[in-house]
């Protein structure tokens, strides 16, 4: 009998709305996995090798200790690293594949002082139509739900800059956990993109520590849910170093019976004087049974900084609808393009064409599956 562990994640750093059941998620997953190859493309200048010591086992993620119960027993963990002064143009892209077993991974990414580098992380599995229907009857008539765990920790030392994508794609038969933690040293940058565009259940967590100086983080994330998908996502940015600066911006559809529980915090710390925090989120609606939970928080233990959130939910306007129908499109079709349109935005970030043609085919079957009888 497969052994499970039950897990409590995606904790909010201060506790509220207890009556709403919204502080953190819980869930069971198993503890035996595969360690599955990861198909990697890799430029020759950067140093990546697998072995089975953590050097950043210190860092804290967004998804908390319990990730740390689930991978306790893995023994590979994926290093990349660049050397001082490295500004690596060429993406590094690795992908994991989606199989009939639960996979769980460890990456840790380094970018050494005054480097630069770009990590493109792709979730897919075979059957595009498993991956975009979601009220398939397999999953309904007992088919056996996967798990796929990856953790990512980073290191962005002094004046270096390390670029994060991800792009999830997995068949409706997955829950997927994605868990991230970094470290931000005197003007380093951390840049992450997400796109979430399948699974059954996708949980996501990222922990930043500005430690420096004028260091700064900017997430951006993108997702479309439709059937009964569910999003769960909590991103945490401490701010410690002054002048230290963070971006969180979230852009999502939501579809038919989709749920969505986005947490978003920006916690300024003592000593952070002179920080700037942002924190935006846009959410289109379109579904009479959705459930869309929001919880953005700004907490301060520091006079001298600015912090600012701001939310838009709502449905598409009547006028645009109106205009883009009478110019030939059905309903489906203009909603189909206008939810295409916020992706768009994030794809146009993407520097590997060979995964914008993954996630245009993505599309296009998704389209075709949407208004084909």
């Amino acid at each position: 009998m497969e052994r499970k562990l039950d897990i409590t994640i995606n904790h909010l750093p201060t506790p509220t709305w207890n009556w709403l059941h919204m502080n953190e998620s819980t869930l069971s997953v198993p503890t035996t996995y595969q360690n599955t190859p990861i198909h990697m493309v890799v430029p020759k200048r950067i140093v990546c090798y697998e072995d089975s010591i953590r050097t950043m086992e210190q860092y804290k993620t967004g998804m908390g200790e319990d990730m740390n119960r689930l991978m306790e027993e893995n023994t590979k963990i994926l290093h990349i690293e660049t050397e001082k002064g490295q500004k690596i143009k060429e993406p590094i892209t690795l992908y994991f594949r989606g199989t009939k077993e639960n996979t769980y991974h460890e990456i840790e990414i380094q970018a050494k002082e005054d480097s630069e580098l770009t990590v493109i992380m792709v979730y897919n599995s075979d059957g595009k139509k498993d991956a975009l229907s979601q009220n398939s009857s397999k999953i309904e008539d007992g088919k056996e739900v996967l798990h796929q765990g990856i953790r990512t920790k980073l290191s962005a030392k002094e004046n270096a800059k390390i670029h994060l994508i991800q792009v999830q794609m997995l068949g409706n038969e997955f829950i997927h956990l994605n868990d991230i933690g970094g470290v931000c040293e005197e003007r380093g940058i951390i840049d992450l993109l997400q796109i979430g565009l399948g699974s059954k259940e996708a949980y996501s967590g990222c922990q930043i520590e500005l430690l420096g100086a004028e260091s700064e983080v900017t997430t951006n994330i993108g997702y479309t849910a439709k059937g009964k998908q569910k999003f769960d996502m909590n991103y945490v940015i401490n701010h410690y170093g002054k002048k230290s600066k963070s971006y969180l911006k979230a852009n999502g559809v939501l579809q038919d019976q989709a749920f969505k529980l986005f947490r978003g915090t920006i916690d300024f710390k003592h000593g952070s004087s002179g920080s700037d925090g942002e924190e935006s989120e846009d959410v289109l609606l379109l579904g009479d049974d959705i459930v869309n939970q929001t919880i953005p928080l700004i907490l301060c233990a520091e006079e001298d900084v600015q912090g600012n959130h701001g939310a838009t939910i709502g449905q598409i306007d009547d006028d645009v609808l109106f205009y883009l129908c009478s110019r030939g499109m059905t309903k489906e079709e203009a909603e189909h393009m206008l939810i295409q349109a916020r992706i768009d935005t994030l794809c146009s970030k993407i520097p590997d064409p060979s995964v914008l043609q993954m996630i245009q085919a993505y599309r296009e079957e998704e389209m075709k599956d949407g208004f084909t009888e």
